[in-house]
């Protein structure tokens, strides 16, 4: 039999390039539910997720409106693959004008240097309890006789935790209404008192009956005052 040497062609490559589409997600849980004081601790969790088709080596970095330091993780060893997550955290520390305003909203992100994720909105709600609290002082002891004048003053405080920026008034059941000063630049905030005055004149009736008793309560349109009593025994 005659021999037929094998022949071969050189080799052809083809190169089918890859459809890469890069992608990162971001969820952004509050898990604290909501706040009632100045220097409450909100904190947050950062799920990130590699939602494309390439594996992300670079790390990851959260920008949030209102956090500075959001701390991530290292990268798992050979980079954050497809499908997988990783989980940030950071704090939010809460000031009087957060529970002025009634709710803390925070925009944030997720990068690797090159791929940045759509932005995710968290909302927290404060629990505001506005209240005004009344200490209503005699400032005289007793009283002798028709047209004796009888000074009060009225200690209001904002004993609630949101700022108050409507004008303050008292009202006196024998006065009648007390004109107060005007709350601060800024409002009248939390824990701060106001002091009001007024004064009332003895009649016949009040030395006949051997004292002056009166009621008086504090508002500021829309919160009003338990009501404090005073009573400044006369001398018959």
């Amino acid at each position: 039999f005659a021999e037929h040497p094998r022949t071969s062609s050189p080799p052809d490559f083809v190169t089918i390039p890859a459809v890469q589409s890069p992608e990162l997600s971001l969820t952004k849980t509050a898990l604290t539910a909501d706040y009632a004081a100045v220097g409450d601790v909100i904190s947050y969790e950062f799920e990130v997720l590699n939602s494309g088709n390439t594996t992300i080596v670079f790390p990851i970095d959260i920008t949030d409106s209102r956090i500075p330091d959001v701390s991530c993780p290292s990268l798992p060893a050979g980079g954050l693959a497809p499908n997988a997550t990783l989980t940030c955290t950071g704090t939010d520390t809460v000031t009087q004008a957060d529970i002025d305003a009634g709710t803390v909203d925070n925009t944030a992100t997720a990068s690797d240097g090159t791929t940045t994720s759509a932005p995710q909105v968290e909302s927290v709600n404060a629990v505001q309890t506005p209240e005004l609290s009344l200490q209503k002082i005699a400032n005289d002891n007793d009283f002798a006789a028709v047209g004796d004048v009888l000074d009060y003053t009225f200690m209001v405080t904002n004993s609630g935790n949101i700022t108050i920026t409507n004008p303050i008034a008292v009202n006196d059941n024998r006065i009648g209404i007390v004109t107060c000063p005007a709350i601060p630049a800024g409002g009248f905030r939390p824990g701060h008192t106001l002091a009001c005055t007024a004064s009332d004149t003895v009649t016949q009736d009040d030395l006949d009956a051997g004292f002056v008793e009166n009621t008086a309560t504090a508002t500021d349109g829309n919160v009003t005052s338990t009501p404090d009593t005073v009573t400044v025994t006369g001398t018959q």
